[in-house]
């Protein structure tokens, strides 16, 4: 009976734990090209690297995702002109570096364009990865 017990807790262990993790730098850079595909903006900005985020500057972090994500809205907009809308993307190489990482995705329109995006990611103070749009 007590080795059936300890054999229950540690897998309930394992399933809290795996279900904590967090996205890979991989898997964030490929749900932001999901959600501008899906015109999900609000959801985009969430994976946005912003410093209010990390020292708790809740109501500056709040008016900054509303200014991003309307900048990203509109930029969105302008390559729909260019490009037509995002058609599919696929996964080519993801480099880590500590806290830091650069994936690289094609990225195919409606136009029958492509492109190669290289999108920056930092680890935040939680673990979670965010799009790093800082040139530093």
């Amino acid at each position: 009976m007590r080795t059936s017990l300890t054999v229950i807790i540690a897998l309930l262990t394992l399933f809290v734990i795996s279900g904590c993790s967090t996205a890979t730098p991989k898997e964030v850079a490929e749900n932001s090209v999901k959600y501008l595909k899906e015109k999900k903006f609000d959801k985009y900005v969430d994976l946005v690297y912003f410093e209010e985020e990390v020292n708790g500057n809740k109501d500056l972090l709040k008016d900054k995702k509303e200014s991003m994500r309307d900048l990203i809205q509109s930029k969105y907009n302008m390559s729909v002109q260019e490009n037509g809308t995002i058609k599919n993307y696929s996964f080519i190489d993801e480099e880590v570096k500590d806290s830091t990482a650069f994936v690289s995705l094609q990225i195919d329109y409606t136009s029958g364009k492509s492109d190669t995006q290289k999108v920056k990611l930092r680890k935040i103070p939680s673990g979670e990865w965010r799009i790093d749009f800082n040139t530093k």
